[in-house]
């Protein structure tokens, strides 16, 4: 069962703007499947959108999160 994980800083996204990541991940990895010729994997395809506590995100060495 392939599983996506995305770790973004707390309150970085809407829920609509989750449920948009969720959408074109999925979308993404499906169509990597049906060109290695393994059908449909849109039903099996987990997306996990990880949000960190405050200060638990840092880029480029700055904590931004």
């Amino acid at each position: 069962m392939p599983t996506i994980r995305v770790t973004v800083p707390r309150s970085a996204w809407s829920v609509e703007e989750k449920a948009d990541i969720v959408s074109r991940l999925t979308e993404g990895l499906a169509a990597v499947g049906s060109n290695a010729g393994k059908g449909d994997l849109r039903q099996y395809i987990n997306v996990h959108i990880e949000e960190t506590a405050e200060g638990g995100y840092a880029m480029g060495g700055k904590v931004v999160g």
